[in-house]
């Protein structure tokens, strides 16, 4: 745990009990200011809300009260918005309803309410939970529009939604089986699009249910969202994580399980039950009177309090509900097809809890009264024990060996799927049991992931920009030779070996998909045709249950006929190619000197969520509309914030725009996310080097070790140099750029000019 955690878990224990921060930290006194501070500038934050809205003893702020808000104060002044009135609010929140001048459409509007109060942490978090929405591409998902900041507040903009909230409807009464049925299904597969980009909500329940026409349902306020690929989450200071009657048991108790996707499937129950039976799972008079029944009791069946709830649709609801995670729904997906099944009178996939697991949870929930039971029976068991040990340790050894295969399996289909973060969740913390073949094949599956991992890095990094017009900047001769090392290390094969041994290895492994779709991507970076063909022959034999496309895809004959590349892009089917290979088609395009931009779109358009495909299309509009570029740059950062590539390419657009300062900040965060991007490193120090030439210097030699090839790198670094009349480093530099730009280039005149200055200066010799 962090310190920023325990001092939030500490501030958590003064609000919502009556202890005081020094009875708190007794035990850890160092920690006393920090959490007093805390505290009142929470205190502070609780009077600026309660200036707004006066406490209420209800759950929600009454209409005539909001009502009476929005009659006394002025709402904000926000360009290109006319603010209206107030919706609503939370925590440290509020929600206007404005109108957007610019596209005439009506929006909600959220805003950080605590202006100056706001921690850097808490301001990171609000624009955060943005972020993780507009990372999100679902019907029943609450869309982003816009984000920005003004008076110090930030802000953002989703779509307005009207129709009131789940909870309003709700109200304490039943809903239609059907109805329900219906709704939780939709809700299910937004969940699983969200777990999909790698966010969990963590506060599903009825109030964040909003309906559009009072029907349609959509997912909102993700406040306490977290994203499987980070290391901090986005729940809020002081807060809960959760609603209590919402809550899975390991929210509750805490540690890594509260942060999986079966948390949010938890919820997706209780929202279930609640719609059937009027009311949550579990109920109680207190706080701590909910959470004891929440850990230590099983909900009451729906049809005891609904007899008109069906059997199965009684069963997944209660499979959702499940104390252990692992004995829920695996993903959100499988909950709404089970939900489907009902719908269309299928057999559903979820069974009822059987008589030995009830008695089980019984013992479990009555130990005094199971004693005794057991105690009469004692003497009975050990003389069976004798008989029976062997043939039950044995049994216990192959149920467990078939557990861990089960969650062995459940990773490698993750790795598969991609969602590399959560495969590395499960197999990290992946027992053998003891057993050296299930050692053997986790093993594999890791070194798998970590393969699959190093190879989409070598993928993005292929499309890092270099801000220079004349360069010897070979990003894809580095991405040849990265691939080859890679898939040589991992024993799959060097390039001219036999391609119907690599492809067979490449057929036999768990992420085949990963690797004819790095070998595709691989082929375009090779200038030697003899190469291209050889990798094309690999890739064909590795995915020999291809569709006809694919074969026309990988033909080596066609590699470059301009009609043959037209067809492929007119026919390809973009749905179902992976989009390291749509990529690659884009490349034969562009030298074909065919239309690139228009086919990019498309491929954008069938892949929204990813980083390529908007990162492709971002740097396909750079030239003629650095400004319509931004919007996909943005786009790609909201799918991968921690992408260095997107962060350099973006900042090449705002160069491009005269936005000088906000790309340096652009570069400068690429290089947070890799220290060691050349390209990086090198237009900083383009941007640097006329108003700040001694922080350029440090960019322009890092680069030129990076890449000791890059021509460019010198040149700079020899301007700057001879500017600062040190004549000696200059033409040393000068020469050693010089070196590496070969006969011709447009570069050696000026390499030769400056080695000129120096010498027609006196200072130094030619």
């Amino acid at each position: 745990m962090t310190y920023e955690e325990r001092i939030d878990e500490l501030l958590t224990e003064v609000l919502e009990t009556d202890r005081t921060p020094e009875d708190v930290c007794a035990e850890e006194p160092q920690l006393l200011t920090a959490v007093r501070a805390r505290l009142n500038r929470f205190r502070a934050v609780e009077a600026q809300v309660n200036s707004l809205f006066p406490p209420t003893e209800g759950r929600a702020t009454p209409l005539d009260t909001l009502s009476q808000v929005n009659a006394n104060i002025a709402m904000p002044s926000i360009p290109d918005y006319d603010v209206e009135r107030i919706l609503g609010h939370g925590g440290m929140g509020i929600v206007y309803k404005a109108h957007h001048l610019k596209l005439n459409r009506d929006v909600a509007l959220k805003m950080l309410l605590t202006g100056s109060y706001a921690s850097r942490q808490e301001h990171a978090r609000f624009v955060r939970e943005a972020e993780a929405i507009a990372a999100l591409r679902h019907p029943h998902i609450v869309q982003v529009y816009d984000i920005g900041e003004v008076d110090g507040h930030p802000y953002y903009t989703m779509e307005f939604v009207d129709g009131g909230s789940l909870a309003q409807k709700l109200a304490g009464t039943t809903q239609p089986v059907r109805e329900a049925a219906e709704m939780v299904s939709r809700l299910a597969e937004a969940v699983q699009a969200a777990h999909e980009s790698g966010i969990v909500h963590r506060d599903l329940k009825p109030g964040n249910i909003l309906l559009a026409d009072g029907e349609t349902p959509k997912i909102t306020d993700f406040g306490l969202a977290r994203r499987l690929d980070r290391d901090s989450g986005l729940t809020h200071t002081g807060a809960r994580i959760g609603t209590p009657s919402y809550m899975a048991p390991e929210q509750m108790t805490g540690g890594a399980s509260a942060l999986s996707p079966a948390v949010d499937i938890f919820a997706l129950g209780a929202i279930l039950y609640e719609m059937l039976t009027g009311r949550p799972p579990f109920q109680g008079e207190s706080l701590s009177d909910i959470e004891r029944k929440l850990t230590t009791e099983d909900p009451l069946p729906p049809a005891h309090l609904n007899p008109k709830v069906p059997r199965d649709l009684q069963t997944i609801c209660l499979k959702c509900l499940e104390k252990d995670p692992r004995a829920r729904y695996p993903t959100a997906g499988e909950l709404a097809a089970d939900l489907d099944r009902f719908l269309h009178h299928e057999p559903i996939r979820a069974r009822p809890i059987a008589p030995a697991e009830r008695a089980a949870r019984w013992i479990r929930r009555n130990p005094l009264l199971a004693a005794l039971a057991v105690t009469s029976v004692v003497l009975i068991a050990l003389i069976a024990s004798a008989v029976t040990q062997e043939w039950a340790e044995a049994a216990a050894r192959r149920a467990e060996k078939m557990r861990l295969n089960m969650r062995l399996d459940s990773g490698i289909q993750l790795v598969q799927a991609g969602r590399f973060a959560e495969a590395r969740a499960i197999l990290g913390k992946l027992g053998d049991g003891g057993f050296a073949e299930l050692r053997q094949r986790i093993d594999r599956v890791l070194d798998d992931l970590t393969l699959v991992e190093n190879l989409e890095l070598v993928e993005e990094r292929r499309a890092t920009v270099l801000n220079a017009q004349d360069s010897n900047w070979r990003p894809n001769a580095r991405a040849a030779a990265e691939y080859e090392a890679l898939l040589a290390s991992a024993g799959i094969g060097k390039a001219a070996a036999d391609s119907a041994t690599v492809a067979a290895r490449i057929k036999a492994s768990d992420v085949r998909a990963a690797l004819v779709a790095a070998v595709d991507d691989w082929s375009v970076c090779e200038s030697d045709a003899r190469s291209r063909d050889w990798l094309l022959a690999v890739a064909q034999a590795a995915s020999a249950d291809q569709c006809d496309w694919q074969k026309q895809y990988h033909d080596p004959v066609k590699w470059s006929d301009p009609d043959h590349l037209a067809h492929l892009a007119e026919t390809a089917p973009l749905a179902t190619v992976s989009v390291l290979q749509l990529r690659a088609l884009c490349h034969r395009l562009a030298v074909a000197k065919l239309d690139v931009k228009s086919f990019r779109a498309r491929v954008q358009q069938a892949h929204v969520n990813s980083l390529l495909a908007n990162l492709a299309l971002a740097d396909a509009l750079r030239k003629n509309d650095p400004l319509e570029s931004l919007r996909y740059y943005q786009a790609a950062l909201a799918i991968r914030p921690d992408s260095s590539t997107a962060h350099n390419n973006l900042a090449v657009a705002l160069v491009a725009l005269g936005r000088r300062e906000e790309a340096i900040a652009e570069y400068q965060r690429s290089l947070e996310f890799d220290p060691r991007s050349t390209a990086a490193h090198y237009n900083l120090a383009r941007e640097l080097s006329q108003e700040r030439p001694g922080e350029a210097v440090i960019h322009f030699e890092q680069a030129s070790k990076l890449d000791p090839k890059l021509s460019v790198a010198y040149l700079g670094l020899g301007e700057i140099l001879l500017g600062e009349q040190r004549y000696a480093e200059a033409a040393a530099c000068l020469n050693r750029g010089l070196a590496v730009v070969g006969q011709g280039e447009p570069l050696r005149d000026e390499f030769i000019q400056l080695l000129e200055r120096c010498e027609a200066q006196g200072r130094v010799g030619p």
